[in-house]
């Protein structure tokens, strides 16, 4: 794990899976998440199939650096990935966001389209009003802190037990593996809530969505209580050419077993992008 300063001086820690000479896949986390749940096993898979990979942590989370004062919107976020790139000497990568990821994925392409060569979705939204489960996370936000390791440990399954998909059985082991390192590496809520204020700051993107260009799909679950499905639809219907896949018994999360789709939809995807 590396840190760097983007050129707006903006200090984000980062890692990679796989072959530098490869095509570079830049994956976007989801709200306080750090750059841990994109599952190691994952992302070298992704790296297998033959890209470059890296994974960082969002301001405001993980080893990255903090913003006690609040205040910006996800378009500061997208303009931290585009430093992050530029800091690399990556002038254009392929994008993939998850949730909230998803959302500054799409503020990127949108800000800083020479930076994106193809765009992938995972159960993302382009306004707040397909958050359906609004409540689920005003309930994670409000929650009080965790006391010790073992308590942080036990709230996150809790926040992660509505992220279940009906169809899959969730990796709890790991979840629990997880909870405890991003624990150890850097316990703060806080940021969890500026986070939400940015969401709730940020413009709809409906209006500006057919200004995306790139090859785009578009992925959910018809599981997902966080984030409507509808949401997706509405993203196929406005960006041009894109693809959208909608997983049965999928919820808000990525279960092992459709690793091998989601990936064949990203490779694929990126495909269109090289063509």
């Amino acid at each position: 794990m590396t840190m760097v300063t983007t050129p707006a001086g903006v200090s984000l820690n980062y890692d990679t899976f796989g072959d530098p000479a490869r095509p570079p896949l830049l994956l976007i986390q989801g709200l306080g998440a750090h750059m841990l749940g994109w599952h190691a096993d994952l992302c070298r898979q992704i790296a297998d199939a033959g890209f470059h990979v890296l994974r960082f942590d969002n301001r405001d989370v993980g080893l990255s650096q903090k913003f006690p004062q609040g205040g910006y919107t996800l378009a500061d976020m997208a303009n931290d990935t585009a430093g992050l790139l530029t800091t690399l000497d990556i002038p254009a990568a392929h994008i993939v966001g998850q949730s909230m990821g998803g959302m500054v994925a799409q503020q990127l392409a949108l800000d800083h389209p020479a930076h994106v060569l193809t765009l992938a979705l995972i159960y993302t939204a382009p306004r707040m009003d397909f958050i359906a489960g609004r409540d689920l996370v005003d309930e994670r936000t409000q929650c009080p802190r965790a006391r010790d390791r073992d308590e942080a440990i036990a709230l996150y399954l809790d926040n992660e037990a509505v992220c279940a998909s009906p169809g899959y059985a969730q990796d709890i082991p790991w979840l629990r593996e997880l909870g405890g390192q991003m624990y150890d590496r850097d316990y703060d809520p806080d940021g969890i809530l500026r986070q939400v204020e940015a969401l709730d700051n940020s413009p709809d993107r409906t209006p500006r969505l057919h200004r995306i260009t790139v090859p785009t799909t578009i992925l959910h679950g018809d599981g997902d209580r966080l984030i409507d499905p509808d949401g997706s639809k509405v993203m196929h219907e406005l960006i041009a050419d894109s693809k959208l896949t909608v997983y049965p018994g999928m919820g808000h999360e990525l279960p092992p077993p459709l690793w091998p789709q989601i990936i064949t939809q990203i490779q694929e995807n990126t495909a269109r992008g090289s063509a």
